[in-house]
């Protein structure tokens, strides 16, 4: 008979550790809800714990029971006591499981940052460059002719977010989206998938200050909160447009309405920076790409 790879003696260590590391997050944040005036939903108590997140906790506790919470039980008490993303993978670690894959930060970051920029300017497609806060780093001159955008350097730094291009109404983007009923239902499926993916992107992010302070910048940004709570729209049937643009040929100055797709590309192991990328999906769009590619520097500078 195989012998488990972790004996009874070890497991109570690992346990242990385990459990220690949930008792400082628990009275932590107990302490800091002690002084908050009631009503308070959570009081961060053993008993509320068990209750919320891990009905076997008290027996833990007192030893009844030696049996190692599972990685999805972490998960439910990590969202309990509101656990920062840090604090998460500690629990995990406690526990010997392996900790959450987070964002790219610093040297590796920029590094991969360049190699995006490098490769999205030989895109023929408008594109743009975001992280997982869906922060856009930087968009290539395509987007920028496609949707008459100022410089980004010029967009006040809270304003360079996919979702202040959807909802702002002193940028073009949302008008230029919103020209008949149908590419109003466009849209609005686009926003409502765009805030899934930001929460799912963020989803170990969502009680950082970053997190949330962000999201209370998008609920100042015009109509933004009617969407935030709604349920998510099903993706796009496959060859159906994310997105009806009303666009102008940069040669003709003809307005005519476009069907485009959008498709993610990654630039390293991470998901994130991804560049996304804006295809034609019917023969306006393909003649518009070609006239922003083709018409001359003064005449794109005329029509931004």
């Amino acid at each position: 008979m195989a012998r488990s790879e972790t004996s009874p003696a070890k497991r109570s260590d690992v346990l242990r550790d385990l459990l220690e590391e949930i008792e400082v997050q628990r009275l932590k944040k107990q302490e800091e809800v002690r002084d908050c005036p009631l009503p308070r939903l959570k009081r961060f108590t053993q008993q509320e714990l068990a209750d919320e997140a891990c009905p076997t906790y008290k027996n833990l506790l007192v030893g009844r029971s030696l049996r190692m919470p599972s990685r999805q039980t972490l998960t439910r008490i990590a969202n309990y006591l509101e656990c920062s993303s840090t604090q998460r993978n500690n629990l995990l670690l406690a526990a010997r499981y392996l900790p959450e894959n987070l964002e790219l930060e610093g040297d590796a970051l920029q590094l991969a940052l360049e190699q995006a920029r490098h490769l999205m300017c030989t895109l023929p497609y408008p594109a743009m460059l975001v992280t997982h806060s869906l922060h856009v780093e930087a968009f290539n001159e395509l987007f920028q002719r496609l949707f008459e955008l100022p410089p980004l350097n010029t967009l006040p730094h809270t304003q360079r977010h996919v979702f202040s291009f959807f909802f702002r109404h002193d940028l073009p983007m949302r008008e230029r989206s919103t020209f008949n009923d149908e590419a109003t239902l466009v849209w609005q499926a686009g926003v409502s998938r765009s805030i899934h993916l930001f929460k799912h992107n963020n989803r170990l992010y969502q009680f950082e200050p970053w997190y949330q302070e962000l999201v209370e910048q998008f609920c100042a940004i015009a109509d933004i909160r009617q969407y935030w709570d709604r349920t998510p729209a099903l993706p796009a049937k496959q060859g159906a447009p994310s997105k009806l643009i009303l666009s102008r040929n940069a040669l003709t100055e003809d307005w005519q309405p476009i069907q485009l797709q959008h498709i993610r590309i990654s630039v390293c192991t991470h998901t994130y920076p991804c560049i996304m990328a804006l295809l034609p999906l019917d023969e306006p769009a393909r003649e518009l790409f070609t006239s922003l590619g083709t018409a001359p520097a003064a005449e794109l500078m005329r029509l931004v």
